[in-house]
């Protein structure tokens, strides 16, 4: 793994934050752990439940070029789910991954050895704030990632530098409100959704029910992480200033990621006991759905696809 140059400050509170996975669902599952939830978000996306974002990615890509294709970057990768997934579907060869927490770093690393990837998958410390990587790469993901970054303005024009003639630049990621400074009608359907479950269904892992959803000030969202959703609402907008975006497909998510946030656990019943929780889910994807195709619901994740532009 090698190193970079990372604030100190900015690095422990990553740290602390996100560098054990295992924390981060501490109090309970988070939306897109359920198979109804990424079928839906595959729908939205690719137009086919059972395609994945990625996979939907990598389709287009073979219209293109074959694959794998020899070497991509991943941007802050965390755990390391992504970049083994891209190598064992045989979709690429190799995988440079930067993140700014040394402790997922090691976590991903000991992931990749235990499913025989070392050699195929290159850890190193990096900040998207000011990344610095030895291109050229086919393709660079964003997974989860970009919003975590406030300079994107230098990210994407490094992201343009760094990829070959026509090399893509994948997308799939929350772009809402910065800071998540959700209006008050966003507040107020979350609010009706909630209400819309017993008890048992809105109780997380920590046995607090989740009622009278507010919203958090920027402030406090910024104290808890520095980097978190620190211009989240300007990443279209800046992507389309300096790469060629060919799709984007928003998943709604202003709704069902806070409704279902450290409850998705109890919407499955080997994991609750309860045999109602698919039909409560469903219910609420039913009214996401609605909510979205009135247009009361905006559209604060997405997927894209983007390719290099003439420099």
């Amino acid at each position: 793994m090698a190193a970079a140059m990372i604030d100190p400050a900015t690095r422990e509170t990553v740290d602390a934050v996100w560098g054990d996975p295992a924390a981060w669902e501490a109090a309970g599952w988070q939306w897109t752990r359920l198979p109804a939830i990424s079928r839906m978000i595959n729908r939205q996306v690719s137009g086919d439940e059972d395609v994945l974002p990625e996979a939907w990615f990598f389709r287009r890509v073979a219209q293109v070029r074959p694959l794998p294709l020899d070497r991509v970057l991943v941007l802050a990768c965390g755990g390391g789910a992504l970049e083994r997934s891209l190598v064992s579907n045989g979709w690429v060869r190799s995988v440079v991954a930067v993140d700014m927490s040394a402790r997922v770093l090691a976590v991903a690393e000991a992931a990749a050895r235990d499913a025989g990837l070392t050699g195929r998958i290159d850890y190193r410390l990096g900040d998207m704030n000011d990344l610095d990587v030895d291109g050229p790469f086919d393709a660079v993901f964003g997974v989860s990632a970009v919003h975590h970054c406030a300079n994107l303005k230098g990210l994407f024009a490094t992201i343009n530098k760094v990829l070959v003639p026509g090399g893509w630049f994948f997308l799939n990621d929350y772009v809402g409100p910065t800071r998540f400074q959700w209006s008050d009608a966003d507040v107020l359907q979350i609010n009706r959704l909630l209400q819309l479950l017993p008890d048992r269904m809105a109780a997380n892992a920590a046995g607090f029910t989740r009622r009278g959803f507010q919203r958090v000030s920027a402030e406090e969202v910024a104290a808890f992480d520095v980097t978190e959703a620190v211009r989240s609402a300007d990443i279209l907008r800046v992507m389309a200033d300096h790469l060629k975006v060919e799709v984007c497909r928003g998943y709604g998510g202003s709704l069902l990621h806070l409704v279902l946030a450290n409850l998705g656990q109890n919407f499955d019943p080997a994991a609750s006991g309860d045999p109602t929780g698919p039909e409560y889910l469903d219910l609420l994807i039913r009214a996401s759905d609605h909510l979205r195709a009135t247009g009361r619901s905006p559209d604060y994740f997405a997927a894209a696809i983007a390719r290099q532009a003439s420099t």
